[in-house]
């Protein structure tokens, strides 16, 4: 019995998932303005992607500071849009970030405005830019 011991918890400790590091995913950039129309994600996975990506966002260019280089050997770029919205007060980030069996899970947080809460009156498309590690499958929950 004691010899199984160290092997069962062995075993169970290679199957359970692993959080990854908070510093292995970081949201670089943050919009209430600019999204896509429908709620989804976009995948960037190449340097060259990335950079007409960041193009079409036609930012002031003082803005472009907050896009450093990326690595994409060890992570890929994670657009998520919240889609158009009717008012302020809406937002989209990222709560955590997964990595069970080289699946990458990202849970994402949708943020609306608080009831009884007063919000502009204009259209938005709130989306998120973040750096997520490589992985052979994201999954977005």
């Amino acid at each position: 019995m004691i010899k199984i011991l160290p092997l069962l918890v062995l075993i169970m400790s290679c199957s359970a998932p692993k959080e990854v590091t908070d510093n292995s995913f970081s949201v670089i950039y943050k919009s209430e303005m600019g999204g896509a129309e429908k709620p989804g994600h976009l995948l960037i996975q190449d340097n060259e992607t990335y950079i007409q990506f960041i193009e079409s966002l036609k930012l002031d260019e003082s803005e472009y500071a907050k896009f450093l280089a990326v690595d994409f050997k060890k992570k890929n770029v994670l657009v998520l849009y919240q889609g158009q919205k009717n008012s302020g007060g809406f937002g989209i980030d990222i709560e955590s970030v997964l990595n069970e069996n080289n699946s990458i899970i990202v849970k994402k947080i949708e943020i609306g405005p608080k009831k009884g809460e007063v919000a502009t009156t204009v259209i938005t498309s709130p989306y998120c830019i973040a750096l997520i590690p490589k992985g052979d499958k994201i999954i977005i929950e």
